[in-house]
């Protein structure tokens, strides 16, 4: 009994791809995260959200954008793009001129959020992330 409870647990798999090291050549190889992405205003500025995993915040009164998983613990985030791949502070929060959001607007059709709990993101490059950006940069 304590033999085959062994054996099963030493085939089990893992269900969520993983990357490491985390690179957008070898995201390319992930589907797509499951989700749409929305974009809607707020007091302080806007919000670009994919699903309910991913988010983009911009704060117009502190001109930053908080990049958030939604859903997990807080942690680092790294983001890989087709042009770049940084870990970001605790928080997510950049200044909105920031080159690491030009690169996710820009990105080559997706780009990666790994950090927190679960799998790596590949989230698709769509214009409401763009816009949410440009918004804390007018």
């Amino acid at each position: 009994m304590i033999l085959s409870t062994i054996m099963f647990l030493g085939v089990a798999a893992p269900t969520t791809p993983q990357i490491a090291p985390l690179s957008f050549e070898a995201g390319k190889a992930l589907p797509l995260t499951q989700g749409q992405w929305s974009y809607f205003p707020t007091g302080a500025g806007s919000m670009a959200s994919y699903g309910s995993t991913f988010s983009l915040r911009c704060d117009r009164t502190t001109r930053t954008v908080t990049i958030s998983r939604l859903g997990a613990e807080p942690a680092a985030l790294t983001i890989a793009t087709s042009s770049v791949t940084r870990t970001l502070p605790l928080g997510g929060r950049v200044l909105a001129n920031d080159p690491v959001l030009d690169a996710i607007a820009f990105s080559r059709g997706r780009f990666l959020v790994a950090g927190g709990s679960g799998p790596v993101l590949a989230i698709p490059s769509w214009p409401e992330a763009a816009r949410s950006i440009e918004d804390c940069r007018n």
